[in-house]
């Protein structure tokens, strides 16, 4: 590291679940580019004074936002590109001429990484618990991908509730339905997607069963952090094809590469 060393941060709290500094920064060091991304635990309450402090840290070039902040940093965000506007999450920043930035690749992310590992998604029919800041980002692109049928759950009904009139208003072709948290049906379902925290480190709380949807569904964590979660665990033991997390991160390299300008 020396001293022209451009530094980028990765936000969260709790933070020991995060991969991406350490993804970054070896990304950094094949492509030789003078740069290193470093954990940031920040707490909620914080965020604020954070924000503010950052601004005035010239070689501070950017981040990106994980759990709990993505829909949290949108306040603090001086202007905001059309993805994240449109999901109202943010897990990329940058900072340029003293204005933050924000963007979202949560959803083409998940998506192209899902094309990667040789899954379809045009047609297919997908369920999604969770939308929070990524789960968010999931759904519009799922939607963009012309998906035949999408089945929104979440704890919060009012939240959901008011994210679907905002789906329907943008006129997708494809069917949008809700469903109730505890008493679901994902039977019939191609897809099925942990969009949530649950899961996460220590977390032995299963979002869904497994066991209730069809034998060739595919069931899709986002959770990073362990790799294997018990939900995966789930899948194999039922013998259900799945797709990890990690790959909705790796996806977004060649794009947050493009939005920083470092190749």
């Amino acid at each position: 590291m020396k001293a022209s060393t451009k530094i980028f941060g990765c936000i969260a709290d709790p933070i020991d679940h995060v991969k991406a500094p350490s993804l970054f920064t070896q990304i950094f060091k094949e492509k030789n580019i003078d740069a290193v991304m470093i954990p940031i635990n920040v707490s909620a309450i914080n965020l604020e004074q954070f924000f503010s402090c950052i601004k005035s840290v010239n070689n501070f070039s950017g981040l990106t936002v994980t759990i709990p902040h993505k829909t949290k940093v949108l306040r603090y965000c001086d202007l905001l590109e059309k993805e994240a506007n449109d999901t109202q999450s943010v897990n990329w920043i940058k900072i340029e001429k003293n204005k933050i930035i924000g963007t979202n690749f949560d959803g083409i992310g998940f998506t192209n990484g899902m094309k990667s590992n040789g899954f379809s998604i045009s047609n297919k029919e997908f369920a999604i618990f969770g939308i929070g800041g990524a789960g968010s980002a999931i759904c519009h692109s799922l939607l963009r991908n012309n998906v035949k049928k999408l089945k929104l759950i979440n704890r919060n009904i009012e939240k959901l509730n008011n994210f679907v009139k905002k789906l329907n208003k943008l006129n997708y072709k494809t069917e949008i339905l809700v469903d109730d948290f505890v008493n679901y049906d994902i039977s019939n379902f191609d897809y099925v997607i942990n969009a949530t925290s649950l899961g996460l480190k220590e977390n032995k709380d299963l979002i869904f069963d497994v066991k209730k949807t069809k034998l060739d569904a595919t069931i899709i964590d986002i959770i990073m952090e362990p790799e294997e979660t018990i939900l995966i665990k789930e899948a194999k033991k039922y013998n259900r094809n799945y797709h990890l997390g990690k790959n909705m991160l790796t996806s977004q390299v060649d794009l947050a590469g493009k939005f920083f300008n470092l190749w």
